[in-house]
Order: C-alpha cells, then structure tokens, then sequence
C-alpha cells in the first residue's frame, strides 16, 4: 500500500454527543468526513461542504456535535443540532449535515467526482481481494484536544450482494463486507478503495494503468463472534454459560453510493439549486465576489 494522500486524512471530522466532551475530547462519539458536492454545470470552484457520518452515531450514539482542527489553535466546535443532520430516506446508515466553514479551519474534502458508483464497480471490475483503507478515530489515541486521525487497511471480502442486518432499526442494510479490523469509534470513516498501476485484473489484464483512490463508502459496524468462557481446561464451558465477544475482522461499508442518494435529498438539493443562483448572479455583476471553500479531496 503506498502513502495515503495528506488530504484525505485530513478531510476526517470527530463527533461528539455535546459541546464539553468535544473540548475534553470524550471516547464518546464516533467519526466523520468532509464531502464536497460540485455546481451543477460542473466547475469545480465553488461547491457545496458536507459532513458525513453514520446515521446511527446522530440518532443512537446521540452525537450530532462536530470537532474540527484549525490552522493555528485548538480544534473548532460545530455545534449542530439534530436538526442539522439529514439521514438516508430508507435507513441505510448515512447521515449528512451542510457545513460553513471558513480559511480559519484546517480541513480537505472528498470530491463526489471520487465516490465509487455501482457503474465503476463493472467498469474497473472491482472484486473481493482489492485494497482498500479507511481512515478514522483510535479512541484509545485519537489526538486528544485535536483530531490525529489513524489509518488502517484491509481487503474487500464480499461485494454488497448480501446485505449485513441493522439489529438496531429492524432492516437490512446494503453493504460491502470488508477485512478491516474496525473497532467502536471508527463508525462514520470512509473507506478508500485503491487500484494499482500495471497490476493484472480480472478480465482487464495486464498494463492498465491505476485509478483512484475511490471512496468505497463509509464504515458502519464491525461484525462480532461469540465463544464460550472456558474452565481452566480450556475445553469445558463454565456452568455459567458465559460468552465473550471477539471482533471477527469484518467490517460492514455502506456503499458510496448510498451517501450520494442522501446528499441529492431533495431538500439539500433546492438549497444548493438556489445558492447557485444566487452566487451566478452576483458573479455577473461588476466586482462580484467570488465564493471559495475547499479539492482529492479538495484543499482549502
């Protein structure tokens, strides 16, 4: 696996379920990104700022509250409310929140021109056995007043045509299933897909040049395994019946694709409808301002 790229590590985003365990940096909460959506004419400058997160991390985990670094001092507190979060219309476990942010944040932000739609997956013939990596929030070392986010890697390991039970709502939720030793904290980190120059791949062949990163989609659970409590004969179960659970390695992903069916919610899409209008016609007026925010993710 090659250097992550800067940008995306630092398009990482801490939530926190209030204002005070955001400035202690509380264990509580769990981990989002920032995600740029373009004009719709398709320049890249200006675009509209999004945070992303599990839906359950909002809703459940009561963590709306977002921390994010700046250039010069302790981390910033956006307190958004609950209100502020629009999650998937069918349950899938995405939650997204507009942002205003400003030069003083030091933040970068995944284009939606990187998310890896269904139609990619049988274009560059994604399949079990491919890199990936996501980055997130080590609650044991997560950066304490700042966010230091942590990389980790792992490998596709099902494609998303199993879903993976939401215990929690009662559905099914369409999801990758990738080896990726995710543990509580990292819910909300999006996970990355890398494809290498000049490597052979099934039903490409060799001397195709790479692409990417993409963003795969966005980590929501860790699978679990449950093993009996043995007797000191490692073989006998205690009367007891106790069980212990064991992280299996697996990771569930939320395709990308889902994020983008939330953030074309039509709400978010009237708001970023009349912002452009707005913004095109002051930029045909004489000395209009021209309105910038933060590109590979994009930088601000």
């Amino acid at each position: 696996m090659p250097a992550v790229d800067p940008m995306l590590i630092r398009s990482v985003i801490y939530l926190y379920p209030d204002i005070d365990a955001a400035q202690q940096g509380d264990r509580s909460g769990g981990t989002g990104f920032i995600a740029a959506v373009h004009f719709s004419d398709g320049r890249q400058r200006p675009y509209f700022l999004y945070a992303i997160t599990n839906s359950h991390v909002v809703r459940e985990g009561h963590s709306p509250i977002v921390r994010i670094n700046t250039r010069t001092g302790p981390a910033d507190i956006l307190p958004l409310g609950f209100d502020c979060w629009i999650h998937h219309p069918d349950g899938d476990d995405v939650a997204v929140a507009p942002l205003g942010l400003n030069s003083e944040h030091d933040f970068a932000a995944v284009s939606t021109t990187m998310f890896l739609l269904k139609e990619h997956c049988a274009s560059l013939c994604v399949a079990p056995g491919d890199d990936v990596f996501f980055v997130g929030r080590f609650a044991e070392h997560d950066g304490g007043y700042v966010n230091i986010p942590t990389v980790r890697l792992g490998n596709i390991a099902m494609m998303p045509d199993a879903p993976i039970h939401h215990e929690a709502r009662g559905i099914d939720v369409e999801s990758y299933l990738v080896e990726g030793r995710s543990l509580s904290g990292y819910s909300g980190s999006p996970v990355f897909l890398q494809i290498y120059p000049l490597i052979p791949r099934p039903g490409i062949g060799a001397g195709q040049l790479g692409a990417g990163p993409f963003l795969l989609g966005i980590d929501w659970c860790h699978l679990a395994s449950f093993q009996p409590v043995l007797e000191a004969d490692k073989e006998t179960p205690i009367a007891e019946r106790w069980y212990v659970e064991q992280n299996s390695g697996m990771m569930g992903v939320v395709p990308a694709w889902k994020i983008l069916e939330t953030l074309n919610h039509e709400g978010l899409v009237n708001r970023r409808k009349r912002t452009e209008e707005a913004w095109l016609r002051d930029e045909r007026k004489p000395g209009g301002v021209v309105v910038d925010s933060a590109e590979t993710g994009l930088d601000n």
